[in-house]
């Protein structure tokens, strides 16, 4: 039979074990990552030194005032050097991209890549051509998802999280007839 003191003693430390068991939440901004997703895509997608039908020119004070207002409004901004470098090259891109994605041979991944679904009509090295274009924007894709990442301290477990709020966006702004992946393996024409 157990004693007084050590029914006492077995409880508290029963109870210092249930307390100490806590489960670890990890934090994930979702909100962050789709805001960062919106301006990012917005920014590759834009039409060449335009937006919203503005002059997109700076004058040399101008960074003063955004950076005022975008604090002000309490704006996160995520970029950095290794994003800035992403963006420029896929912004560069894009209008090659275009063609293809309008015609339907090139679609947009749940995952938040590209995917080519056809190559149908399309010479030797235009097939080449395709998917050397693909290859490299899903690897500045990937590059981009992991420097967003890092960027918003997530962990690089949930990078998959990242690229699932960016393929929203990237789908929402595809040209119209391109395909988008609706649930997994089933695609939609836009």
């Amino acid at each position: 039979m157990i004693g007084k003191k050590n029914y006492r003693l077995f409880i508290t430390a029963l109870l210092f074990l249930v307390t100490a068991c806590v489960t670890v939440n990890i934090y994930f901004p979702a909100a962050e990552v789709r805001k960062a997703a919106e301006d990012i895509v917005k920014d590759v997608r834009q039409k060449q030194g335009q937006e919203n039908g503005q002059d997109t020119t700076t004058s040399p004070t101008s960074w003063l005032f955004s950076v005022s207002e975008a604090h002000a409004a309490g704006e996160l901004t995520v970029s950095n050097a290794t994003i800035r470098q992403l963006k420029d090259r896929m912004k560069k891109r894009f209008p090659s991209l275009v063609p293809y994605m309008k015609r339907g041979l090139v679609g947009e991944g749940l995952d938040g890549l590209l995917s080519i679904r056809s190559l149908a009509g399309l010479g030797l090295k235009q097939k080449a051509a395709l998917k050397k274009l693909v290859d490299a924007e899903n690897k500045d894709r990937m590059a981009l998802y992991r420097a967003v990442a890092q960027a918003l301290n997530i962990p690089a477990s949930q990078i998959s999280r990242v690229q699932a709020i960016f393929a929203q966006q990237w789908q929402k702004t595809a040209p119209k007839g391109t395909f988008i992946e609706k649930k997994p393996g089933k695609w939609v024409r836009k």
